[in-house]
């Protein structure tokens, strides 16, 4: 099961729910997370001095996803489900889902959603909506309670993670 979060609480909380239900299935759980990829910026008046390099980028990137995707791989040893982690540099994440699960041989993507509708889906885009439309596996899209997303907050706090 690919199990994509994208650091905020609500994709934590919905990340802790998909191990519960992988323990039930007996499957094992792919965390996963797309990394914009790197893209310099260019200016008007010449390029900016305090710019971090594309392998500084890199580097600060996957040190903050690996604390994102290690709450979900603390989450599934307390359980015993067998989990792995999987980041990848994409600025398109709901390709980026599909085309990781379809690598990991997955049989199912478990998401959450911010459940945003009318037009702030239509500025924002829906990476879930995305991902349904691209999947050709199911895709269970979970929207956590408040309680669950408090709950995910408490972790990422004691993990030092800002939610």
């Amino acid at each position: 099961m690919l199990v994509p979060t994208d650091g905020s609480a609500l994709s934590i909380a919905a990340a802790l729910k998909a191990v519960a239900f992988a323990k039930r299935l007996d499957v094992r759980v792919v965390a996963f997370h797309a990394i914009p990829v790197y893209q310099y910026p260019v200016y008007v008046g010449g390029i900016p001095f305090e710019y971090p390099s594309e392998a500084d980028y890199e580097t600060q990137c996957r040190a903050i996803v690996d604390r994102y995707l290690d709450l979900v791989v603390k989450a599934a040893g307390a359980q015993g489900v067998p989990v792995s982690t999987r980041i990848e540099f994409n600025s398109a994440p709901a390709q980026a889902i599909v085309d990781a699960a379809k690598r990991e041989n997955c049989g199912m993507i478990f998401m959450g959603s911010h459940g945003r509708g009318g037009m702030s889906r239509v500025f924002l885009g829906s990476v879930a909506l995305k991902t349904l439309t691209l999947a050709t596996i199911p895709v269970l899209v979970d929207r956590p309670t408040p309680e669950e997303i408090a709950h995910a907050e408490e972790l990422m706090s004691q993990s030092a993670i800002e939610p």
